[in-house]
């Protein structure tokens, strides 16, 4: 039958051991010591287990988080400037790094029983006001399931699970450690620094771990850093230890994250050893007092940890620790009969070992890498049992309460969690070292990180050197100092780590498909776009006035390319237009001078006046498309151009209408004789030229020529030129001269076999013949030509039929004056008409 007096309901469990100092007010610590036991085979076979690793070296490492939290609670204790009159107790337990284990502590410690029973309390003395724990985010979720039922205040000294800054889902949680989402971006500052792109991350698989490496692939990727593999370890599993390591191995990415419990990580250090291609990036906690394991592997890797903090007067402390100074310590004489094997258990189960004395002290291991210094999850534990207390602090000095939360017999039977947790929020102090703590709106202290490199002798000693350090504030800043890294000897230099090669200055990146945005094809940058750095995405375009150098790396000034004076070929036109103007000119003189003579006289006189003028117009219309286009010039040039060579057609026109005239009014009653004078060419020369003046006109109304910088026709020039306006009115006007030049040839073709002496038809069809042909030849090249050869096939199209008008037609008849004057006589005239 079942004993009435045994409870109605309890969690099973063993007996508790743990160490506890009465006070006027408790706080009860959850920490690990011995958790850090792992077994695995020694040759990582799967078969029988013959041979066992043992692996609890890191035990004195986290003996020190125990012996702050008492350092800082005697401290605490002796100021008279916190809680003064009263003292702090302490309710330390060891949760095994084992969240069943955890539960069972802190339901030890709310009931005051190892026999407990939830919702009861077994004593009103000796319970915890506030909690303090865990080092692990697991261990502490689960405290915290307990801890926030009551609405008790926990204080973690290493829990870095983002999970933990949902403050509607931990109202009570607080911690003395920034999220692990801050180191993420420590390790992504570190990969940019040192140009790697292409990184893998082996992580633990148990829930924390899980989703944190999700979180910081997911942060990697949105800043442009690709992983090559996200491979997840069960801790007790080491077929996928083989697994990782054939992952690593076959992986190109040279930089691997370990992100893991401390257990794989030490599995890790087995399972790679003939693995030297890498750099190991850690976010896990090291410890040089692995110094005894054979991990050159991981020779010059880098860790990333929290920044190292002084606490004055620990390291004595740490020294003076020996059960004989804390007989009720437990966890003190379990340290120091496995390190020193010496017993201070009264137990007689140790009876054959021999006692502890004064000389077993901790400054033994300090040649061995016991660091006493710098201390990083230490102080974590050092300032929130401050915290804790400060909290209480403003408490007992809050007016507003009237002083009768703590009472004067020191009980704390009137103070509730909720009230605590108020305070706690709010807490601001210095630590007396100096530092500065507070918690931000997520319940965090801000922390700075230090950057490890970790160095591996060929004695086996290990050594942790600080290279850089991450400033946590508003504006975050990595500062590292790269030359004092020492990596490893099978690295030259920096490693690298890309899935493709960098592309040089003047590539960009092209994606290749179906991979990584990491892994790419370099491209050249087209013309008139660069790459200044390395691995640019997308080429930038030069400004509208440069352009790409050869190698496409930076922007230059565009070459101004137009039809200067100071171009050979430009001059060269101007002193053929001079020249011909001077032919002209010539030519014009020789008519004023011989202007009676019958031959100047014959073919109407005033029209060769006006086509001896409008050649000379002409060739020196032909200099207006020399040299920088203004606004003058590209308005006037080819107004000019076109007026002037509409003269030109419709005076030879004239000229060649007044030869049939003449001819046809000398047959009997031929109406033509009205029309023989001088009235008709004039009429025939403005009614011609008349339309093409029109024509311009509307054009430079309407749309009228400009100056204008191309930039799109010529590689790396500017070319300056005259963009015609419109188009059509162009070709309208060019249309026209063309119009007339072949009604001038149609005639003259007519009139080419009229027996006249002097008659002019036979060279203005040739004139003609050479004009229409060349200006024909001239719409080919505008429309394929560009820039400054544009103006120099115009100029010279110009040049050349102005030239065929002055030679076939004036040149023969200043023969005849000059050379053959005889031929230009009345009486030789006379002679010509009787035969």
């Amino acid at each position: 039958m079942r004993d009435p007096n045994f409870p109605a309901c309890s969690l099973n469990g063993q007996y508790v051991e743990g160490y506890m100092q009465e006070g006027d007010i408790m706080i009860g610590i959850l920490i690990d010591i011995f958790a850090l036991r792992c077994f695995c085979p020694a040759d990582l076979k799967f078969g029988p287990k013959k041979e066992k690793i043992v692996f609890s070296l890191s035990s004195l490492q986290l003996y020190r988080h125990l012996q702050a939290a008492i350092y800082a609670i005697e401290e605490i204790n002796k100021s008279p400037n916190i809680l003064p009159n009263m003292t702090l107790g302490f309710h330390i337990q060891d949760s095994w790094a084992n969240e069943k284990k955890a539960i069972s502590s802190i339901f030890s410690m709310l009931t005051g029983s190892n026999n407990y029973v939830p919702n009861y309390r077994c004593t009103q003395k000796g319970i915890s006001t506030a909690f303090i724990g865990h080092l692990l985010s697991s261990v502490s979720n689960a405290m915290s399931q307990l801890t926030g039922l009551y609405g008790f205040p926990q204080v973690s000294y290493g829990a870095v699970d983002p999970t933990f800054s949902d403050r509607i889902r931990f109202p009570y949680f607080y911690r003395t450690v920034p999220s692990e989402t801050a180191r993420f971006k420590v390790v992504i500052q570190l990969i940019k620094m040192f140009g790697w792109n292409w990184v893998g991350i082996i992580t633990s698989n148990d829930e924390s771990y899980q989703k944190n490496s999700e979180d910081m692939r997911n942060e990697i990727l949105k800043n442009g850093i690709c992983v090559a593999y996200l491979f997840k370890i069960a801790e007790n599993d080491y077929r996928t230890l083989v697994v990782a390591r054939q992952t690593i191995i076959q992986s190109t990415a040279n930089v691997v994250i370990l992100y893991s419990r401390f257990t794989i990580l030490l599995n890790m250090f087995v399972q790679m050893n003939d693995t030297r291609n890498h750099v190991w990036l850690m976010l896990s906690p090291l410890s040089s007092a692995l110094g005894g394991l054979n991990l050159n592997i991981f020779n010059g890797s880098l860790v990333v940890y929290f920044h190292h903090e002084t606490i004055p007067g620990l390291k004595d402390f740490l020294y003076k620790a020996n059960p004989l100074r804390f007989p009720n310590d437990p966890f003190t004489a379990a340290v120091w009969l496995e390190i020193f094997a010496c017993n201070a258990f009264s137990n007689s189960s140790f009876a054959f070992y021999e006692k502890c004395n004064a000389n077993h002290t901790l400054k033994q291991y300090e040649s061995y890498g016991y660091d006493v210094y710098n201390f990083r999850v230490t102080y974590s534990m050092y300032i929130a049992i401050y915290a804790v207390a400060h909290a209480l602090h403003s408490i007992y000095t809050d007016k507003t309460s009237g002083g009768t939360i703590l009472y004067s017999d020191k009980t704390t039977y009137g103070l509730m969690p909720t009230q605590l947790n108020h305070y706690l929020k709010k807490i601001h102090f210095k630590t007396p070292s100096g530092g500065d703590i507070s918690f931000n709106h997520k319940g965090e202290v801000l922390r700075h990180f230090d950057i490890l490199n970790w160095n591996i002798f060929h004695n086996g000693t290990v050594a942790e050197r600080q290279v850089g350090t991450f400033i946590s504030s508003s504006i975050p800043e990595l500062v590292m100092d790269k030359e004092a890294i020492f990596w490893a000897p099978r690295f030259n230099g920096i490693p690298t780590s890309r899935c493709s090669a960098s592309c040089s200055p003047g590539y960009r990146k092209s994606l290749m498909e179906g991979k990584h945005i990491c892994c790419y094809d370099c491209v050249k940058c087209s013309e008139g776009e660069i790459s200044s750095v390395p691995d640019m995405e997308t080429c930038i375009k030069c400004h509208e006035d440069q352009w790409s150098n050869e190698k496409r790396s930076k922007c230059i000034m565009r070459t101004i390319d137009f039809l200067s004076y100071q171009d050979i070929l430009g001059l060269a036109l101007t002193i053929v237009a001079l020249f011909l103007s001077s032919c002209t000119s010539a030519v014009f003189y020789i008519f004023i001078k011989y202007r009676k003579s019958p031959i100047v006289k014959a073919n109407n006189q005033e029209l060769s006046y006006i086509l001896l003028l409008s050649l000379l117009v002409s060739f020196l219309c032909s200099l207006l498309f020399i040299g920088r286009p203004t606004k003058v010039s590209c308005l006037l040039r080819q107004a000019a151009f076109a007026i002037d060579f509409a003269i030109c057609v419709s005076s030879i026109l004239g000229k060649t209408v007044t030869v049939i005239i003449a001819f046809k009014a000398t047959r009997p009653g031929s109406r033509l004789r009205n029309y023989v004078g001088a009235r008709v060419p004039k009429y025939i020369l403005i009614l011609c030229t008349l339309p093409e003046v029109f024509i311009c006109s509307f054009w430079l109304i309407i749309s009228p020529p400009f100056p204008e910088n191309d930039t799109r026709s010529g590689i790396g020039k500017i070319i300056l030129q005259c963009n015609e306006g419109s188009t059509v009115a162009f070709y309208c006007m060019f249309g026209y001269i063309s119009f007339l030049a072949f009604v001038s040839f149609f005639v003259a073709y007519l009139a080419r076999k009229l027996p006249a002496i002097f008659n002019e038809a036979q060279y203005i069809t040739f004139s003609m013949l050479l004009f229409c042909s060349v200006w024909i030849s001239f719409i080919l090249a505008y429309v394929s030509t560009k820039g400054k050869y544009l103006a120099a096939v115009e100029i010279f199209s110009i040049h050349i039929s102005s030239a065929g008008l002055l030679v076939l037609i004036f040149i023969p008849k200043c023969y005849i004056i000059i050379i053959k004057p005889t031929l230009s006589t009345r009486g030789h005239l006379l002679e010509y008409n009787y035969n």
